[in-house]
């Protein structure tokens, strides 16, 4: 592409660009920590785009049984990635409509697009719960943003250009191409990536058009975009039958997907699309006939449908075994160490052009041998294999987990610096610790281990000495720090500081076995949902009087409360989730009762929905008190201060 091109698009004065408040959102929950009152009082400083927010939240999109009345109670109720994902929206939406097109960029043509697709990548996501379907959405709404900057920057002739391509949406990549020597999706990447978008948001604007060309690590999410831009245009075109049958194949290659339910996600993708435009008050053209669309389409379907079938499954198994080999590890599933050579590379290289931190996270099984020697090496596997379901829970969130060599798992995490390394670090060492490994699920019943990791962190940050370090360097100095939480007693972090230097620190012993201080209130928080236990924890640990320990459900709280037996009588305070995936909350509250650990604990059951009745739910199943979890976010002092009051006498009586 002549640079003179490339300076008329990507260095266009006018160039699109998301609202402040929208910027504001994706800053803040880059951080995983970040308060749901942090990301309200950013939104609710725009007080339209708040009503916006708020009217979509309680349309039928997404079906809520009562109205919503604010922005936090809208975050508890539908997640963080929900709220971000509109907020997003209307910033795209104002952007485009801000834009004075003179008539000759067809915008009813580009949002139809948008829309259904958006519409239809959500759906997808949801009915094969292959990524989160919130993400999706995101990335399909902004697939085509690379348009908007190249009509921007050069108008009349864009127009023609892409007119040239008729009403196929995939045929304006080649027409794009002659023309300028490049696409829109090239174009979007570049200003996603100027926006600072997630990496996996780049990635399905860049190569929403050919997802199998996608990094392995983000393709699972950039393959549900494409196959919703596949259903739009089975939905939008007057002659849908080639993306219909080429979507019919992606769904059944990619996602396992037979015709009945492949179609029926296109039915609702059509529902939801026409419930979208009207949240988004946007013209997206008349409704599409689906059952029609899908009759024309059967007979030629059927005819083409067995030949495609054996050819798409030929390639994919031939395709994924080379991917399998090249970069999986066959034990556990997780990534292997050439595809970390390469990752660390590629992300320290794009970090330090960014002058952006990066950390590498060191992770080792401890006394591994032991298993091997006492259980055999069918049960060494089975502890690996489990070890990496666990960290995938935490660690997919913020890098790709790789298998190193042995009892060795690494972790490299772009634009995250040593602190929050090594609080990433600390959660990935109690999804080891929290339970007992059961090893019935994998064949061998009897078998319970408790096992723990050690875990070494070591970042490159701008403005230090770390700064010059070589990825080899980098790893190898998590390596270091490894050895160092070996020697301090295992089963805790250590890290080296961006000087190179290791910091002396005593062992840390096991989160769930330390006995509190005496006159602290020992709490227990039994909740499963990881962001709302980041919250009780957050809010707790303000006040130095809490010992904290958590469990995620019935099984992990009944461990928990038989271990505090041999380290202190009882927890003082048990904070239960009303909603638990292994149990109900009020059950578990029974169950807990019955042990001597709880059983003159104080049970509070909180909860992110309002049940009608709840507090006398509450009441007759033991608990003393009922709280809304949006109460620890908004009025945490007082919160605390009748959490304290709960106790107070039993705890004047211990003294």
């Amino acid at each position: 592409m002549p640079p003179s091109q490339i300076d008329r698009i990507l260095s266009c004065p006018s160039l699109p660009t998301l609202h402040a408040v929208a910027l504001k959102v994706l800053e803040l929950t880059r951080d995983p920590q970040v308060s749901i009152a942090r990301i309200a009082a950013a939104v609710q400083n725009d007080p339209a785009l708040t009503t916006k927010v708020l009217r979509t939240v309680n349309s039928s999109v997404y079906g809520l049984t009562t109205p919503c009345p604010n922005i936090s109670r809208a975050m508890s109720l539908l997640g963080l990635n929900t709220v971000k994902s509109i907020v997003l929206s209307f910033s795209l939406v104002d952007m485009a409509k801000g834009m004075s097109d003179g008539g000759h960029l067809d915008l009813v043509a580009y949002w139809r697009r948008a829309v259904y697709g958006a519409a239809a990548a959500r759906v997808i996501a949801l009915g094969t719960r292959a990524c989160d379907p919130e993400e999706a959405f995101t990335g399909a709404l902004l697939q085509d943003i690379g348009m908007l900057a190249a009509f921007t920057s050069l108008r009349r002739e864009y127009a023609s250009i892409i007119g040239a391509a008729g009403e196929d949406h995939d045929l304006t990549l080649a027409v794009e191409r002659r023309a300028l020597g490049a696409d829109h999706a090239w174009i979007g990447g570049q200003l996603a990536e100027r926006w600072k978008l997630s990496q996996q948001l780049v990635h399905c604007i860049t190569h929403h058009h050919d997802a199998d060309s996608c990094p392995p690590s983000h393709q699972t999410i950039v393959r549900v975009v494409a196959l919703g831009g596949l259903a739009t245009g089975a939905l939008t075109l007057a002659h849908p039958k080639d993306k219909l049958n080429a979507y019919f194949a992606c769904a059944r290659n990619w996602f396992s997907l037979d015709s009945l339910n492949a179609r029926q996600l296109v039915e609702s993708a059509a529902a939801s699309a026409t419930d979208l435009s009207k949240a988004l008050d946007l013209q997206t053209g008349d409704k599409p006939d689906v059952g029609a669309i899908l009759a024309e389409a059967h007979e030629q379907m059927v005819v083409t449908q067995a030949a495609l079938a054996q050819e798409s499954a030929e390639l994919k198994r031939s395709n994924e075994e080379l991917a399998k080999r090249a970069t999986i590890d066959g034990l556990t599933g997780a990534y292997n160490r050439a595809h970390f050579d390469r990752e660390v590379h590629e992300i320290v290289a794009r970090c330090r052009a960014a002058n952006q931190p990066v950390t590498v996270i060191f992770l080792d099984a401890d006394k591994f041998k032991s298993v091997n020697d006492q259980h055999g090496h069918q049960a060494g596997d089975a502890v690996l294999i489990e070890i990496v379901r666990r960290l995938r829970e935490t660690a997919e969130r913020f890098g790709t987990l790789c298998r190193f060599g042995g009892e060795e798992f690494v972790l490299v995490l772009p634009n995250v610096n040593l602190d929050k390394g090594r609080k990433v670090g600390d959660l990935l060492r109690q999804s080891i610790e929290r339970a007992p490994f059961d090893l019935a699920r994998y064949d061998m019943p009897g078998i319970v281990l408790n096992r723990t990791i050690s875990v070494g962190v070591a970042a490159s940050e701008p403005g230090t000495p770390s700064h010059e370090w070589t990825p080899e360097q980098l790893t190898h100095h998590a390596d270091e720090a490894v050895y160092a939480a070996k020697q301090a007693g295992r089963n805790c972090v250590r890290f080296v500081n961006t000087d190179g230097s290791t910091p002396d620190s005593a062992p840390a012993t096991p989160a769930g076995c330390i006995p509190a201080p005496t006159g602290c209130v020992r709490v227990l928080i039994v909740d499963d949902d990881p962001f709302s236990v980041r919250i009780l924890e957050k809010v707790l640990g303000a006040r130095p009087e809490f010992a904290i320990t958590v469990a995620s459900g019935e099984a992990e709280a009944l461990h928990a409360a038989s271990q505090a037996l041999s380290v202190h009588e009882s927890f003082d305070l048990v904070l239960m989730d009303h909603y638990l995936g292994d149990a109900r909350g009020t059950a578990v509250i029974r169950a807990l009762q019955n042990l001597n650990s709880t059983r003159a604990a104080a049970f509070v059951l909180v909860s992110g929905r309002t049940t009608p009745g709840i507090e006398e739910i509450a009441r007759a199943a033991g608990a003393r008190l009922y709280l809304d979890k949006l109460d620890f976010s908004v009025s945490a002092s007082g919160v605390l201060d009748r959490l304290l009051e709960l106790v107070r006498v039993p705890l004047k009586a211990a003294a």
